[in-house]
This record gives C-alpha cells, sequence and structure tokens, in this order.
C-alpha cells in the first residue's frame, strides 16, 4: 500500500491542510530560510542584501540589462529592483550600460569594482548551493531540477 501524497487531510469534516505533503508549503519554507541565510550573509560580508545579489546575477547573464527585465525574470516586484539597483549604482559597482544615461529603460553594467564583488559573491554562493545539494547523487540533482522545472511551468496556470 503507498502513502497518501494528498496535500489535505480531514480533521473534524474540515479539509485541513497537510504540510507533510503540501508542495507549496516545503516550497516556501525552503525559499524563506535560504533568502533568510543569504540576505544576513550577505549584509554581514558585503552591506548588501538578497535582492542586490539578485539584481547581480542578471547582470553577470547579460550585461546592459534593465530594472524590468531583472523583475520580469526574478519575479521581484519592479521597485524593489530599482532601489537595489539604485544602491548598487550609489555604491559604484553598476553603472549605465556604454556611459549612455539617455536611454530608455536604463541599461545598466558592472563596473570593475562591481565584476570584482560579483566574483567574491558568486564564490560564496556557489558553495552555499553545494552545500544545500549534500546528499544527492547527480541522476538525483537532475531530476529534482526537471521536477522543479515542471512546477516552475505549471505556475503560469495557477
Amino acid at each position: 500500500m503507498s502513502k497518501s501524497v494528498s496535500p489535505y487531510k480531514l480533521i473534524n469534516g474540515l479539509k485541513a491542510m497537510n504540510l507533510e505533503n503540501y508542495i507549496t508549503y516545503h516550497l516556501w519554507v525552503i525559499s524563506n530560510r535560504l533568502s533568510r541565510d543569504a540576505s544576513a550573509l550577505f549584509r554581514e560580508q558585503y552591506g548588501l542584501g538578497v535582492v542586490e545579489w539578485r539584481c547581480m546575477v542578471m547582470l553577470a547573464l547579460q550585461s546592459g540589462v534593465s530594472a524590468a527585465r531583472i523583475s520580469e525574470v526574478s519575479s521581484i516586484n519592479k521597485s524593489l529592483v530599482s532601489r537595489a539597483l539604485a544602491k548598487l549604482e550609489e555604491l559604484g559597482y553598476v553603472e549605465d550600460y556604454q556611459g549612455s544615461t539617455s536611454r530608455k529603460p536604463r541599461m545598466l553594467q558592472f563596473t570593475l569594482d562591481g565584476k570584482t564583488l560579483y566574483k567574491e559573491m558568486v564564490e560564496l554562493s556557489i558553495s552555499r548551493e553545494k552545500k544545500l545539494r549534500t546528499g544527492l547523487s547527480t541522476a538525483e540533482t537532475a531530476e529534482l531540477l526537471r521536477m522543479l522545472h515542471i512546477l516552475y511551468n505549471n505556475t503560469d496556470h495557477l
């Protein structure tokens, strides 16, 4: 007999969320823990939060990226992204792409200091990712990623 994977259970005739089987709960808790811990670490070591880090990740993927594009890809509110980019710019880590300030929307890229900081932060992030994957084989990691991609795509239909 297989174990139930129902996301709810009946308690006194009412449907109650069965947190053990509720995928949304697990993703939410994991995400919150990862964000909270990364934010604390990045603030302590670099004076930056997780939103600034996520913006930096996007800048590494595409030089000359706008706040709107970062918001779209990362699912972070555009105003939070804009504030994070303004902070990174104020600190001298990002600048206008190819020196143009007249482009709308503004496109940003790393400065040399920004690239240096990113290289340090990415190594820390990769180290954290390796720890997160502890206990998973390469095949299990590939399967987990495959399933996460399915869940990600299913969010378009909620």
